[in-house]
């Protein structure tokens, strides 16, 4: 027995079958992906792509694609050397065959099958080598087994990575295929353990009963999709109805094999057919990554699934039982009913009742575009993080979403937080108009007052920078704040106003750090203030997308935000509001009147801990998975955290009570969650990037040292003789980028064009545009 997985970087796996494993070779991720590649390697060969661009190009195409663990099985689903179970089977790869792999096979292996126990035999998804699958010989381990048939079929070297029980194949089309014996490769194996005896592998049987919490998983996913009172069976609309409840969760909630079975049960009909297993599994094998951390919304939805599958598990046992007691609690239990679902917000005074009314997939984003309101009015108090350095309350939100999801339900929440600050606003906004009033019509000697210097803590986002250092030096030690409904309206205003130019002081405003502007001028505003400014903004996806580009993802803003999406409102019903009491308001302005009340330093040792203990298994997290960005995101995501978590500490009374500490820690994941996902492909490409010409650089640096003070891409060629004229102009460019060479004027007669050394030498540059080298 032997494993399949969804992709390379999966760790779940599934025990593969014969269905499975033809199903995977004609599937049509397989297939075009494998056919890119071909296109590539014809590319190679023709001489339009180097042997550097073609293996880079390979090699990111290769993820896309499921592969097979010939070598083991796993017994708790989980690709680990250390939960292997030997399959009996190994692999033998040769890789960069001269000529044909089609030709080796015939020449060495051809007809000796039997004799050699080769199962399967295919050509590698490059197209350049051959994969042997055999059986291991009685009494030889993995490495001697293939040692053993390399010599048998006179092979000098070979793939020598293939030696851990955790190897996986990448997976071909069927017609990469020279040799299968299905009957030894499924059947007459049986897996071994390295050591001793092990108990039988349990597999999920489409035929057996599914268990509770997989039907609950899909059945919060249907109504999460939208479709709790469609025909989900429908003849016409099956299809995209399968689909959708995927898309929102299903699939990462679920393996294949569980999706497969509870399909069979809530589509039966739809299940008989081929293009509905078809459809399950193509997703699975194109958007299924179990290293992706889960979305709130399906951790959500993963909770209330174990939820009500263990109080089924309660119900039912209290039904056999027949005890009074045990039905008196089966009765009063909460029903197994998803439209019940509860949210896991723990309920802190004042937040609890800002959340009143608002439909439960929409109070996370409502919450975190309160919080940096709410943290505005904390401005004078101080804590202590778990590095042991005082921090103030700096916090930053946005709130993402297509058009009309309802995020308007955010505004209507913080126009009622922020009546108080905008009735102190008032005051000062009319002595500043009255101010501004007599200065135009005044007579032309008559003297005027000196500007007043007013405390105006309610900004618009698009404020200049001048009058932004304006407030704050006016600001008496609060914190300013801007909620902004576009996030677009932002980043198109030009001028001093927009996001390209504000989003250092935005940086600086996380810390309260200091930051100032100096000019030569009366009219412009001069000094140095401590930055206290938050703000909360809403937008798109792409308006996000278009503000947090590579730079402001790198530099560390990205990591500095609170964002949050809305629920996916495609073909979803239209949510129901319900309206807030009186008392619930009263509340809420009771709230602000405490945060406002508190003063000075806070001590919270209990929540230091459990954001110390949070912020290390999260380390330990992210070096298990070797995950750079989650390493980068789970600090600040620490500082968030524990900064919300003071927050809601100081609404219950400055008590750290079990609400306060769940608060922060809830607080502390979903803010990691989120920049991860809606960040992380972007740092992550930027990390690959940055290592890529560092690689470049250290391959290329020779060449430069070796070239003439004045050279053209032909001198490069002649010193690089495997890359071609394009790939030779690309590394001039990077040159002239990190300012190593400036372009030569053009001679007449002249046909290619020369390019000069600056006398800044590579050393010297390094510092100056890394990226480049």
């Amino acid at each position: 027995m032997f494993d399949y997985i969804q992709n390379i970087r999966s760790h779940h796996t599934v025990p593969c079958t014969t269905d499975i494993f033809h199903t995977v070779m004609r599937s049509t991720i397989v297939g075009q992906t494998c056919a890119e590649i071909a296109d590539c390697h014809e590319q190679l060969l023709r001489g339009e792509m180097s042997r550097d661009d073609f293996e880079t190009k390979k090699s990111e195409l290769k993820r896309r694609l499921p592969a097979f663990c010939f070598h083991a099985h796993f017994k708790n689903g989980r690709r680990l050397n250390a939960e292997a179970i030997a399959s009996g089977l190994s692999i033998l790869d040769i890789d960069h065959i001269k000529g044909s792999p089609d030709t080796f096979y015939e020449e060495r292996v051809k007809g000796r099958e039997k004799e050699l126990s080769i199962v399967l035999a295919h050509k590698t998804p490059s197209g350049e080598g051959l994969r042997l699958v055999f059986i291991i010989p009685q009494g030889m381990g993995l490495v001697e087994a293939q040692q053993w048939l390399s010599k048998q079929i006179g092979l000098e070297a070979f793939d020598e990575a293939c030696k851990d029980l955790a190897r996986c194949s990448f997976a071909v089309p069927q017609e990469y295929v020279l040799f299968i014996d299905e009957e030894e490769l499924f059947g007459a194996i049986e897996p071994i353990e390295a050591i001793g005896a092990i108990e039988p592998i349990e597999t999920i049987d489409t035929t057996a009963p599914v268990p509770a919490k997989p039907l609950f998983v899909f059945d919060l996913c249907r109504e999460q999709a939208g479709l709790k009172d469609v025909d989900i069976n429908a003849r016409g609309s099956r299809h995209n109805s399968l689909l959708a409840i995927l898309s929102v969760g299903a699939a990462r909630l679920l393996t294949e094999a569980e999706a497969m079975a509870v399909v069979e049960k809530r589509m039966p009909d739809f299940y008989k057919e081929p293009d509905c297993r078809q459809l399950i599994h193509d997703f699975y094998a194109k958007y299924h990554d179990d290293s992706k951390i889960m979305s709130a919304t399906v951790q959500r939805i993963n909770a209330r699934a174990e939820q009500l599958a263990q109080q089924q598990v309660k119900d039912e046992k209290a039904h056999d039982d027949e005890s009074d007691d045990e039905a008196e609690t089966a009765e009063t239990a909460t029903p197994a009913n998803p439209t019940n679902a509860e949210t896991a917000i723990p309920p802190i005074p004042g937040l609890k009742q800002s959340l009143t009314g608002v439909p439960e997939q929409m109070r996370m984003p409502a919450l975190c575009a309160l919080l940096p309101m709410a943290a505005a009015y904390a401005d004078d108090v101080t804590f202590r993080y778990c590095d042991g350095r005082e921090q103030r309350l700096g916090l930053m939100s946005i709130v993402v979403g297509e058009q009309a999801s309802g995020k308007s339900v955010c505004k209507d929440i913080i126009d009622l937080w922020r009546q108080p600050m905008d009735e102190d606003d008032e005051q000062g906004r009319r002595k500043e108009d009255e101010w501004k009033k007599k200065r135009k019509n005044r007579r032309a000697n008559e003297k005027l007052d000196p500007e007043p210097e007013v405390l105006i803590r309610d900004v618009p986002i698009t404020i200049s920078c001048s009058t932004l250092l304006k407030r704050l030096k006016n600001a008496q030690g609060h914190t300013l704040y801007s909620f902004c409904s576009e996030l677009d309206t932002l980043r198109k205003t030009n001028g001093a106003g927009s996001w390209s130019s504000k989003y250092d002081i935005y940086r600086l405003a996380f810390d309260h750090d200091e930051w100032g502007q100096d000019y030569n001028s009366d009219q412009a505003e001069s000094g140095m203030v401590s930055v206290g400014y938050n703000w909360t903004i809403l937008g798109t996806y792409g308006a996000l997308r278009k503000c947090f580009k590579g730079e402001n993802i790198e530099n560390g803003l990205s990591s500095r935000v609170i964002v949050s999406e809305m629920p996916d409102s495609a073909f979803a019903p239209m949510p129901t509001f319900q309206d807030r009491k009186d008392r619930d308001t009263q509340a809420i302005l009771d709230a602000v009147g405490t945060l406002r009340a508190k003063h000075g330093y806070v001590d919270t040792p209990r929540l230091r801990r459990a954001i110390a203990q949070w912020v290390e298994d999260k380390r330990q997290q992210a070096l298990q998975r070797i995950d750079r960005v989650m390493d980068t995101y789970r600090r600040r995501a620490a500082v968030i955290g524990m900064r919300c978590g003071v927050v809601a500490c100081l609404l219950s009374g400055e008590k750290e009570t079990k609400h306060v500490i769940d608060f922060a820690l809830m607080m502390a994941e979903y803010v990691l969650q989120e920049q991860c996902r809606l960040f992380g492909d972007v740092l992550r490409k930027q990390y690959a990037a940055d290592a890529d010409d560092t690689r470049r650089n250290s391959k290329n640096r020779a060449v430069f040292d070796r070239l003439a003070d004045t050279f053209t891409s032909h001198d490069i060629l002649a010193l690089k003789t495997d890359i071609t004229d394009s790939t030779a102009r690309n590394i001039i460019r990077r040159w002239h980028e990190a300012g190593w060479v400036v372009p030569v004027p053009r001679q007449k007669g002249e046909k290619s064009r020369k390019y000069k050394k600056t006398k800044a030498q590579p050393s010297q540059c390094r510092s100056v545009a890394p990226s480049h080298l």
